[in-house]
């Protein structure tokens, strides 16, 4: 069920079913994705259909170039990298398709990063779609710290993670892996990082007030949110 046909969208996932503190992540709240800007007419209305207001596209300016526009549908830039910073691209540049960097990105970027979670806390009701490029890394990052927050066991966001990463037709394994072995060295990573950031007080002392956090974490569990 959490497999979504938006016809022109790949890596399209509802995050509704994954366990969670006190229940189930609710359906129709926080949909995950590759970018939608290939969305045929018929993927348009399916993502309508599902009860999407809200976009939050996590790419940088110089990748929007073809962004659709569907009436109905608010869309937030939140880049959450700034590839033009030299130093940060001369380390990372390689492994951006890597949970390796996220740390990096958190340090570097705190203020990027708490914007995405602060747009989800104040997005009007309907579902919310947060979508990169591929809908891999940087969606990963987003959704394995907004599944931590909801209580969701580290199983089921490595489970997560791993469908993006086998769904993301650009990923490519390193010189001499298999695809299995790239999803256990990414999935290994992705653990690590989880285990070295406490969510809550990062992104608080980053900017978002308790009642943000509360937000974004009512909105994916509460059985009525509005």
């Amino acid at each position: 069920m959490r497999e979504l046909e938006w016809d022109g969208a790949l890596n399209a996932r509802d995050l509704g079913g994954l366990p969670a503190t006190g229940g189930p992540i609710q359906y129709g709240r926080v949909y995950r994705s590759a970018h939608p800007d290939a969305l045929t007419d018929t993927g348009r209305e399916a993502l309508l259909a599902a009860g999407v207001t809200t976009v939050i596209d996590l790419r940088n300016a110089d990748e929007r170039a073809g962004v659709q526009v569907v009436d109905g549908v608010t869309i937030h830039h939140q880049p959450v990298e700034d590839q033009s910073d030299q130093a940060f691209m001369a380390e990372w540049g390689e492994r951006l398709n890597s949970p390796a960097y996220y740390n990096a990105v958190l340090h570097r970027w705190p203020g990027l990063v708490t914007a995405v979670f602060a747009r989800l806390a104040d997005a009007p009701p309907g579902g919310v779609l947060i979508h990169c490029r591929a809908g891999c890394d940087r969606t990963g990052m987003i959704v394995s710290m907004l599944l931590s927050l909801a209580g969701t066991p580290v199983a089921d966001i490595l489970d997560d993670y791993e469908l993006a990463l086998r769904s993301n037709p650009d990923d490519r394994p390193l010189p001499g892996q298999t695809l299995d072995q790239h999803c256990a060295q990414a999935c290994a990573e992705l653990i690590a990082f989880l285990g070295s950031v406490d969510i809550p007080r990062y992104l608080t002392s980053s900017g978002l007030s308790f009642e943000q956090l509360a937000r974004v974490r009512e909105r994916l569990v509460a059985t009525t949110f509005a």
